[in-house]
């Protein structure tokens, strides 16, 4: 008889153990996969955050008026006026989050826009306080349009990765 509950002792804890290490490795891919699930989530807060104040500054650039000065270098319809520090302020933002923009996607957009810059002295670049660009407006609404749309997709793969469980992330290839 104590050989039998000693078997059913030494088999309830071998029994209770693999039951134990069972539901601490459920419990860990639980709270790894809704830590990938929140990672997902606020990596797509930030990028269209990053997007949405990119794109507030382009607007703001579009839409800032034309003094009386700057009338004769300048074509409201076709021209665009940045100031220097609004210009430094889209270059060291997109620098500094470029994690959340995709380089090439601020590249190509530099790039377009410097085919397009008003060359002066430097005394008239200050004189006028800021950079021209010749026909530049066309470019720079097409780009916030691009953001726009860009903005919009990250909010549909936003309430996508909200809706999922989990363990799906990996199957739709977020990458954290």
């Amino acid at each position: 008889m104590n050989a039998e509950i000693m078997l059913a002792v030494l088999f309830g804890m071998i029994i209770g153990a693999w039951a134990l290490v069972a539901g601490i490795w459920i419990y860990k891919k639980y709270d790894e996969n809704r830590y990938k699930k929140r990672l997902t989530i606020e990596k797509l807060l930030r990028e269209i955050e990053v997007r949405n104040i990119l794109n507030q500054k382009m607007i703001e650039v579009l839409n800032r008026p034309i003094t009386d000065a700057d009338k004769e270098f300048i074509n409201p319809t076709s021209d665009v006026k940045i100031p220097f520090y609004d210009y430094n302020f889209l270059k060291n933002y997109t620098s500094m989050y470029n994690l959340y923009i995709p380089a090439y996607y601020m590249t190509e957009f530099f790039k377009s826009l410097s085919y397009h810059l008003s060359v002066f002295d430097d005394e008239q670049d200050l004189k006028n306080g800021g950079y021209i660009f010749k026909d530049a407006r066309t470019l720079m609404e097409n780009f916030s349009v691009e953001i726009t749309e860009d903005i919009e997709k990250k909010k549909e793969e936003l309430n996508k990765a909200k809706n999922i469980y989990p363990s799906m992330l990996k199957q739709q290839h977020y990458e954290l």
